[in-house]
């Protein structure tokens, strides 16, 4: 879930633009400062960084913090915005501020500038619609939905285009030679073998019970890794086309509905052809000729080093379009099996042969009625399933409670228990609703709030669920009773843990003093595994695509001869990686084909750096300034380990 979440911010170049580039294609986060722009004094009040002439206040960095945590729930329903703040989101879009405010002084100061009419530009062009112009209701759904207003997404496409023409042409500029990627070329090739020593974390596991206070320091210390997702208790009501009245078709309706569609009961035919298109009239009289002779219309068509089709069923009208409308007629008067032509098209002489004729008989109202009535009964029954959907909906938009809709339609009321994001039930186990129920579900945490009428599609224009939400639990861990047991042992491997570390750091400190791997976790004491020669070339590590395995991942970022921990997720234990060997072919037996391949994305990835660079230099003639306290405070606040209030 943490890779996850940490892809939300992107990479090297879109680190310095993607903000403004999310605000013009309809994903921004919300903006404006709910606490306003009062002076700073210095760094007072509730502002949380200056930048230049800039303020960054503590509302706005809330308020996209809670914005782009709820666009990554979207994405992910059970993430905590606790998760969130801890995987990096608050630092990197405070990051993200103090970049574009510090980009958009820098481009100004260097004489860059944005017309109002290429903002209006980027806006329309964001904004079209179907027909390609500007579409005016999307554009103000998209500002209520977002919390924009008009100057401040204007703001923040100038943002944009300013950092654009600045750092565009930067990133480009590099252009890296084939003899400069030589070193990187080799990379693939290059060889490495270690050791590597396992020191577990639970043999090291205290075995004798905390007390409860020592366990409640734990909780607190680790409450994400406990913490149960945000809950919701749905009442919910169905209704589907199956309860939903008919009215009866009647027989004026299907006289009406004959009467207007007389022409697909009347008599019809349809035909069959073969046929051969020949560039020039000559040869389509020899085909002819053939063809009339008995040979098949395929095998005259070949010997002339050209190939027949075959048509669908085709009415007079429709093989005029292909034909002309005296090719048509002639086609169409013709017996089965008579050669037709040649015949000049648009497209060369057509030579054809009639085979088949289907004809279709005119049906009477008593023939057709019950096709008719069937059909007219399918349309009453969507137009009454939209009629009820509607009035459904107009009932929940006018204020109804889900009570008041399911009695007035007399629906079964049904409430759910506290559910998570996956529609299961902690306090029920046994309990699933089911796989149909999912997009209720799904719209149920997306920003409904308690008490709100909504409604979800099942089954499309069949299956429909008019739901509110009762009420919501936040994610939190459960009570400290409930999960002592989990506790425990979670403390115990989180205590055998740090053993576990010290005396990886004994075993490094032991070997750089001069003893080899073996002597010094031999030294060590019992409980820990033997060492193990790793190693392979670099590029095997990523083969599988899965990733290299963290050990070898390390052993390729080492220098040689060096020695270093690794911890192992979860409290299991520790390891100690030794880098003994480092083979690395010859530059100069690179294929130039192979570094010139190379050399494209190295280009791009130093014009990344400079880009960076770029960034960096304008925060220092801006000048910027954190208050560091506040950031905290606000850190604190969105990860429950503080009052809102505080």
């Amino acid at each position: 879930m943490i890779t996850a979440i940490r892809r939300l911010f992107g990479s090297t170049v879109g680190k310095a633009i993607a903000l403004g580039f999310v605000l013009l294609v309809g994903l921004a986060f919300a903006l404006g400062d709910v606490t306003g722009n009062s002076n700073f004094g210095g760094l007072g009040g509730a502002n949380v960084a200056k930048v230049g002439d800039t303020e960054i206040g503590t509302g706005e960095l809330r308020a996209r913090v809670q914005q782009a945590y709820d666009r990554a729930r979207q994405d992910q329903p059970g993430l905590t915005r606790e998760a969130f703040v801890q995987a990096g989101g608050l630092d990197q879009i405070l990051n993200q501020l103090v970049n574009d405010a510090a980009m958009r002084q820098f481009a100004r100061s260097m004489g860059f500038g944005v017309s109002k009419r290429l903002i209006d530009a980027q806006i329309a062009d964001a904004f079209s619609g179907v027909s390609g112009s500007f579409d005016q209701k999307r554009y103000e759904a998209y500002l209520a939905e977002s919390g924009l207003n008009e100057s401040q997404i204007r703001g923040e496409i100038e943002t944009l285009l300013l950092t654009q023409q600045l750092a565009k042409p930067i990133g480009m500029l590099p252009v890296v030679a084939a003899g400069m990627a030589k070193p990187y070329a080799v990379l693939p090739l290059e060889q490495r073998h270690g050791q590597a020593a396992f020191i577990p974390a639970s043999p090291f596991a205290p075995k004798a019970d905390p007390s409860d206070d020592i366990l409640r320091k734990y909780l607190a210390q680790n409450k994400a890794k406990f913490t149960v997702p945000e809950r919701r208790v749905l009442q919910y009501a169905l209704f589907d086309s199956s309860a939903v009245p008919v009215p009866a078709v009647t027989d004026a309706e299907v006289a009406k509905a004959y009467k207007d569609n007389a022409p697909s009961y009347a008599a019809s035919e349809t035909r069959r052809l073969a046929q051969v298109i020949v560039p020039d009239q000559a040869a389509a009289n020899s085909i002819a000729a053939k063809v009339r002779g008995g040979t098949p219309l395929a095998v005259a068509a070949q010997a002339a080093g050209l190939s027949a089709s075959t048509t669908g069923e085709l009415t007079q009208a429709a093989y005029a379009a292909t034909t002309s409308p005296a090719a048509a007629k002639a086609a169409f008067a013709a017996q089965r099996g008579d050669v037709l032509g040649p015949t000049q098209t648009d497209l060369g002489w057509a030579v054809a042969r009639i085979e088949s004729v289907t004809a279709k008989p005119a049906r009477s109202l008593a023939d057709a009625t019950p096709d008719i009535r069937t059909e007219l009964a399918k349309n009453k029954a969507n137009e009454a399933i939209v009629d009820y959907y509607n009035a459904v909906q107009d009932a929940v938009n006018g204020g109804a409670s889900i009570e008041e809709v399911a009695a007035d339609r007399k629906l079964q009321l049904v409430e759910t228990p506290a559910l998570l994001p996956n529609g299961r039930a902690p306090s029920q186990p046994a309990f699933a609703l089911p796989p149909e129920m999912a997009p209720m579900i799904a719209q149920a945490f997306q920003g409904s709030g308690e008490g709100e009428g909504e409604l979800a599609t099942l089954v499309e224009n069949q299956k429909f669920a008019v739901f509110s939400v009762k009420s919501i639990t936040a994610a939190a861990p459960p009570p400290f009773a409930q999960i002592r047991g989990d506790l425990l042992a979670d403390w115990r491997f989180a205590e055998g843990q740090k053993v576990a570390r010290d005396k990886a750091r004994a075993i490094v400190k032991a070997v750089e003093g001069g003893k080899s791997l073996a002597e010094a976790v031999g030294a060590a004491g019992p409980n820990i595994g033997s060492v193990q020669t790793i190693g392979g070339r670099r590029g095997d590590l990523d083969r599988d695509g899965k990733g290299a395995p963290p050990e070898l991942a390390l052993l390729f970022s080492m220098a040689k001869g060096t020695v270093k921990t690794l911890e192992i997720p979860g409290n299991r234990g520790w390891m100690v990686i030794a880098l003994n060997e480092v083979n690395r072919p010859d530059i100069k037996s690179v294929d130039p084909r192979a570094a010139a391949y190379i050399a494209r994305p190295l280009g791009a990835a130093f014009g990344n750096e400079l880009v960076e660079q770029l960034v960096v230099e304008a925060k220092r003639r801006a000048g910027v300034k954190i208050n560091k306290q506040l950031v905290e405070q606000l850190r604190r606040e969105l990860t429950g380990t503080a009052p809102v209030a505080e």
